[in-house]
């Protein structure tokens, strides 16, 4: 009998903390005599060793025995599962609005049939998700035995947005960002769009843009910051709004100083009569024009929504008067 105990008592110590493991199964081992002694009792004899067997089996498999006196017993506890959810749906939006702008990268860029690249590059986002997936998983099952917990209970009622905060949604901040990406991969000369209407015209930019190359990707490498801050900090609505105020209005004057340049395009065509060539510059630099008044015009309406937003969440105090708290008259 003596021996079987030994190997049950054994099997659970294995899974128990070594500082633990002793007192642990001592107390077992206890309880365990307790219940083999009352057993002897009851049937006046010693057990045998199919008894002895189905009372360790009664008591619980080791694995079990263990695992309730473990600190954690999940992969992700039930307390940290909230997070992980809310934190998977931000960075799986994220994600998917980067593969969009990354597909129409590749069908840009592929010289194979549209028929083709479209279904394989379909295929590439399953393995992308999975990672996320997973990613994200292994971040919270650390912090859940790392006791990360605390960490993510710290908060304030007064860090929550307004009922009716005016806000954008998660995707729409997500899509922003991953064109943000693209264009900066582009602006930088890491990706290349290839030419899809294979006519003798090259079209550039003007000198206008080389000028400002800087402060443009400075613009953009903001929307990207900011589109983070807003997805990881929705309840900080003041700062959210000024950021994004900001951002427009910075955007804004940048296209309007590139409207006062009245040249936007380079326009070549080495076998093009002269007269078409002007005409075709003329053309380019309307629309242009166009392009850019009604972009910058957009961004100044949007930096007002921005004030207004503003204006609204610091009208709607967060630390109002306690309810009950009113004195009677």
């Amino acid at each position: 009998m003596t021996p079987l105990l030994d190997r049950y008592l054994a099997a659970i110590a294995r899974e128990l903390p070594k500082a633990q493991a002793a007192d642990i199964t001592a107390e077992l081992r206890d309880n365990l005599l307790s219940e083999i002694e009352e057993k002897q009792a009851c049937l006046g004899r010693p057990l045998n060793r199919k008894e002895l067997e189905a009372l360790l089996i009664d008591f619980g498999h080791p694995l079990v025995i263990a695992a309730r006196y473990r600190k954690t017993q999940y992969l992700i506890g039930p307390e940290i599962f909230p997070f992980w959810l809310a934190t998977l749906r931000v960075v799986l939006a994220v994600a998917v609005a980067i593969y969009l702008a990354g597909l129409v990268i590749r069908l840009a860029a592929a010289h194979e049939p549209l028929t083709d690249a479209l279904p394989q590059s379909l295929q590439t986002i399953w393995p992308g998700l999975f990672m996320v997936f997973g990613a994200v998983t292994a971040v919270f099952a650390i912090m859940e035995r790392l006791d990360g917990r605390a960490a993510l209970m710290r908060w304030s009622p007064r860090q929550l947005p307004p009922v009716r905060s005016p806000r954008p949604k998660r995707f729409d901040v997500a899509a922003r960002m991953a064109m943000a990406v693209v264009f900066v991969l582009w602006w930088t000369g890491l990706i290349h769009f290839r030419d899809i209407a294979h006519t003798p015209l090259r079209v550039d930019l003007a000198p206008i843009f080389a000028t400002l190359y800087w402060p443009i990707l400075a613009y953009y490498a903001a929307e990207i910051l900011i589109g983070a801050i807003e997805l990881a900090r929705p309840a900080w609505t003041s700062l959210n709004a000024c950021l994004s105020l900001a951002k427009n209005v910075a955007g804004a004057l940048l296209l309007i100083y590139i409207l006062r340049a009245g040249h936007w395009v380079v326009v070549t065509a080495p076998h093009w009569p002269a007269a078409a060539l002007a005409s075709a510059q003329v053309n380019f630099d309307l629309g242009m024009k166009l392009g850019l008044t009604i972009t910058a015009f957009v961004l100044a309406c949007l930096a007002v929504g921005d004030g207004w937003r503003l204006t609204r969440s610091r009208r709607i105090r967060p630390d109002g008067p306690m309810l009950g708290s009113e004195q009677p008259g």
